[in-house]
């Protein structure tokens, strides 16, 4: 092939490339455009803050303050539970079952775990949590549902993290006496720590906007305050733009609310995402 045409080709494929990605980020603006637009009217403290309420016709007044503190509340307890479990699985994976027959087994039921819909993490978070734990629908049958959810995520970035590390750090600290957990703990991990944020980022990103998990296991369209313990029903923006679209009387009057707590919604998960960020560029310099 002469030199011409390999560069016809690769030009063809950059310019293919080029508009697949440009249609992307044109449906996401445009999206983001659509809410920010119809949500921005909407937003004020009193809207951040206060209680949601109904008149007679159906339609939404106040605002989503519990709704706010609901999906953090069940969005914090979900990552406390599913970081630490997803990151010694990962390492378990990557340090201690890297070949044979166990491992790819493992692989494929993480592999398959990610796989699953949500709905079905709904379904059983409510027959084991809520009904078999005896918690109840409640924030801790919820966070626990959740949890469940990002574990691949987490799993899965852990390890590959895990395998980048180079072996000449396990070989040196081999050589001066460390244990393989040792080794795995407190050498590897730190390097491989800021990649291992970026799973984490993406679990809390996802967990936050999931309806149909808390949907069967917690999460109630109206709440007369703010939730305060984790055995206890709560309110979360996913759900409520859910609920608001599906059982609202007033669908009209109810778009715009909506649309102020779709913008909420995202707002929210980026600023986590941000903090993260914040916090894995530092991890990254002091490793």
């Amino acid at each position: 092939m002469s030199f011409k045409k390999r560069m016809l080709k690769q030009r063809i494929a950059f310019l293919s490339l080029s508009i697949v990605s440009i249609g992307i980020l044109f449906a996401i603006g445009s999206i983001f455009a659509l809410i920010l637009v119809n949500g921005l009217g909407v937003l004020n403290w009193n809207f951040l803050i206060s209680i949601t309420s109904f008149d007679f016709k159906g339609v939404t007044h106040g605002g989503i303050g519990p709704a706010i503190a609901g999906t953090f509340m069940v969005t914090g307890l979900g990552l406390v539970f599913a970081v630490p479990v997803g990151i010694l699985a990962g390492i378990y994976l990557s340090e201690y079952r890297s070949k044979g027959k166990i491992f790819n087994v493992l692989r494929m039921m993480v592999a398959n775990l990610a796989g699953v819909p949500s709905v079905v993490h709904g379904l059983f978070g409510l027959a084991v949590f809520a009904v078999l734990f005896k918690f109840g629908l409640s924030i801790l049958s919820s966070a626990l549902t959740l949890s469940i959810l990002a574990l691949p995520i987490i799993i899965m970035t852990t390890e590959n993290a895990m395998r980048d590390v180079p072996n000449d750090l396990r070989e040196a600290s081999y050589s001066l006496g460390a244990k393989k957990w040792q080794s795995a703990l407190l050498v590897v991990f730190p390097v491989a720590a800021s990649k291992i944020m970026t799973g984490v980022i993406l679990a809390s990103a996802r967990i936050a906007g999931e309806t149909a998990p808390i949907l069967f296991t917690g999460a109630t369209l109206y709440l007369a305050h703010y939730p305060t313990a984790i055995n206890q029903q709560f309110m979360a923006l996913p759900y409520m733009i859910y609920g608001l679209m599906t059982t609202s009387i007033n669908i009209s009057a109810s778009t715009n609310f909506a649309y102020g707590i779709a913008l909420v919604l995202i707002t929210l998960i980026a600023l986590m995402n941000i903090a993260i960020v914040i916090f894995r560029s530092k991890t990254r310099k002091n490793s």
